[in-house]
């Protein structure tokens, strides 16, 4: 009875992840016909297969046909029976397995076994992890659960991108045949975009739309609006084209839609937040007529298809996975805006380096990574250093973008945002007025203070988008509106104080 009672309580024993016959075809075709390596080279490789053995005999066929050899039971005899894993086996019982009632498969056949036999391995890898976790081997005595969710993750994506070699190469042809059908749907629909419309009409007339697949990014000094132009394309893109997620590393995501509500009602976001605003005798409440409007702003924000993920310290990683997750869902996902790159977490291993700049870079490579493999555009906030504050000219260059220059490989396009109005705010000083120079005459400052005044209130409510990159456009400038109040940007074609989207 006990014996019994044991049996049922024990875990259901898990089905081979192996196919033989796949892994045997295979090694039959090369060996018959050599040409057959070439078909299955660019998927399969040798830790693919579920015996070493037959691993290490494709192997050793590979190495043999890519230095010109011709590669048959006979000429490998020797480099067989040489081998450790092959010789444990038994070279002749391993061949005679192979070529036993084996023929040369077709070449659309083999590509499918070789699809297959990854499957196959990826699942091994991804029950080996599963395995790890049951019994704690993959855990070390300092371990926090946040370490081990992220190595992972870390793991997971590396299976992942080990088994993205199924994916077969374009030839011109049909990279062609896919480029002439979009441009004729272009055509057809009059359409000058390439990509999504972002709701900015002149940056959608520079750009052409953001591209799916592609990272963009938007750099600043602290307080230029890179959250506010952030928010504002996400805002404007996902009642134009869909839903998309916004992850924000600084900012709750009520702030973020008090943002959006208070462009929406054109008041302070003070107002929108708290139901007050500072009257003659200190804070008091809006009346109930201003509240109507916040609420109705509200509900309008509340229809904008906008998933706002707000967890802090997250890796692009933890943000992929929520992205591939509604991508599948029927609502599917257009695009993301990461808010910003110095708040996202790089993995373990280069962490613990240290080294700042690696992990920038290792983020910024992810970043990229994850707009190819969802099909959408990744738009990526990020800081600039201090360097162009020294300048007379504070308008950003490339160089100023903070921490790493992959970041500038990386990027289709990066936009540098600038406004005069706040840099000219930062020399005012205590009193209101511009900051006076050591042993400056009177004369020279009076006239400094003037063209400084005269300066501050041309660039009131201005703000300038620099097109540092545009890979296969054109750069520029973007004049644009800035509302300080409400914090939003709005095309110069717009009215400053106008809809907000």
């Amino acid at each position: 009875m006990s014996e019994n009672l044991h049996g049922l309580l024990q875990s259901p024993q898990p089905p081979a992840l192996e196919n033989v016959m796949a892994e045997q075809g295979i090694l039959a075709s090369i060996l018959l016909r050599n040409a057959d390596f070439d078909v299955v080279a660019e998927i399969l490789r040798p830790e693919h297969f579920s015996a070493r053995y037959r691993g290490e005999m494709y192997r050793i066929c590979g190495d043999a046909i890519r230095n010109g050899r011709f590669a048959d039971p006979v000429t490998l005899r020797s480099a067989f029976q040489a081998n450790d894993a092959i010789a444990e086996y038994g070279p002749q019982k391993a061949i005679t397995e192979i070529l036993t009632g084996m023929m040369a498969a077709p070449h659309s056949l083999l590509r499918n076994y070789a699809a297959e036999i990854v499957d196959m391995a990826t699942r091994r890898g991804v029950r080996a992890i599963a395995n790890g976790v049951l019994w704690g081997t993959n855990e070390f005595e300092d371990d926090t659960a946040t370490a081990i969710i992220s190595r992972l993750q870390d793991q997971l994506q590396a299976l992942a991108a080990g088994s993205d070699g199924t994916r077969q190469a374009k030839t011109a042809s049909t990279a062609t045949d896919a480029l002439l059908a979009d441009t004729e749907a272009s055509w057809k629909a009059g359409n000058y975009l390439s990509g999504l419309d972002c709701g900015y009409d002149t940056l959608n007339r520079r750009l052409r739309g953001f591209r799916p697949g592609a990272m963009y990014v938007i750099a600043g000094r602290p307080g230029m609006g890179k959250s506010a132009l952030g928010i504002g394309i996400a805002t404007r893109m996902a009642i134009t084209e869909g839903r998309g997620l916004y992850w924000t590393g600084e900012m709750p995501a009520e702030e973020l839609m008090g943002r959006v509500v208070s462009a929406r009602c054109g008041l302070t976001l003070d107002t929108v937040l708290t139901g007050m605003f500072d009257g003659p005798n200190g804070p008091e409440p809006v009346s109930g007529k201003t509240m109507e409007r916040i609420v109705a702003a509200g509900m309008e924000a509340k229809r904008i298809p906008l998933v706002i993920d707000d967890r802090e310290g997250l890796s692009v990683q933890q943000v992929a996975i929520r992205a591939r997750r509604m991508a599948r869902e029927p609502e599917g996902l257009k695009f993301i805006v990461l808010d910003y790159i110095g708040l996202l977490r790089g993995s373990d291993a280069v962490r613990r380096s240290g080294n700042r700049v690696n992990e920038v870079t290792e983020i910024s490579g992810e970043i990229a990574r994850m707009a190819r493999e969802l099909k959408v555009p990744v738009i990526a906030l990020s800081q600039l250093n201090r360097q162009s504050e020294n300048r007379e000219d504070r308008r950003p260059g490339m160089s100023d973008i903070r921490e790493s220059g992959a970041i500038e490989q990386d990027a289709r396009c990066i936009l540098g945002l600038y406004r005069e109005e706040y840099a000219l705010q930062s020399r005012i000083g205590a009193d209101g007025s511009v900051v006076r120079n050591t042993n400056e005459s009177d004369a020279v400052y009076q006239k400094r203070a003037a063209e400084f005044d005269a300066n501050l209130e041309r660039s009131r409510g201005k703000g300038e988008v620099l097109i540092l990159k545009n890979r296969g456009g054109k750069g520029g400038i973007v004049d644009m509106w800035f509302d300080g109040p409400t914090t939003w940007f709005r095309d110069q074609g717009e009215d400053g104080r106008g809809p907000a989207w």
